[in-house]
């Protein structure tokens, strides 16, 4: 499996409280309104969203927590990760040098929001995909 992603059976989809979840990042309102238009449609969830475990700080999702909000969800799809996984590499998206993960955090407790686009987490391995109707998240 060189050069292919594998699935890591012990990464779990869990249902989150949306009001927990802290984001780190500001985000583009109009992608964020059109993602949450699609989603509608759809009917269902179907990616969850990146959480960090321990201050539950979203790595990747922000506009995914946008669309929760605007579709009145109380409950969102997640991957709950940490920061210590080896399969996991967080850089920015403009510097492929690690990025200071506790600037990452200090931003989701703190509410004082990092840059569009400032962090990228990405893990070597693919991760389950959940497929829940959104009346079974409100």
């Amino acid at each position: 499996m060189s050069g292919e992603a594998k699935l890591i059976s012990n990464y779990t989809v869990v249902k989150l409280p949306v009001c927990q979840l802290r984001p780190s990042e500001e985000i583009n309102i109009d992608r964020g309104g059109t993602l949450a238009k699609m989603i509608a449609e759809e009917g269902r969830w179907t990616r969850p969203i990146l959480v960090e475990h321990r201050h539950l700080v979203i790595m990747d999702g922000h506009h995914r927590l946008f669309c929760a909000t605007r579709l009145g969800l109380s409950f969102v799809p997640c991957l709950l990760l940490s920061y210590d996984d080896q399969n996991l590499h967080v850089t920015s998206w403009y510097d492929p040098t690690p990025f200071a993960v506790d600037r990452i955090i200090q931003a989701g407790l703190s509410g004082n929001l990092m840059s569009f686009k400032m962090t990228r987490h990405k893990l070597q391995v693919a991760l389950p995909n959940c497929s829940v109707d959104l009346d079974d998240l409100r």
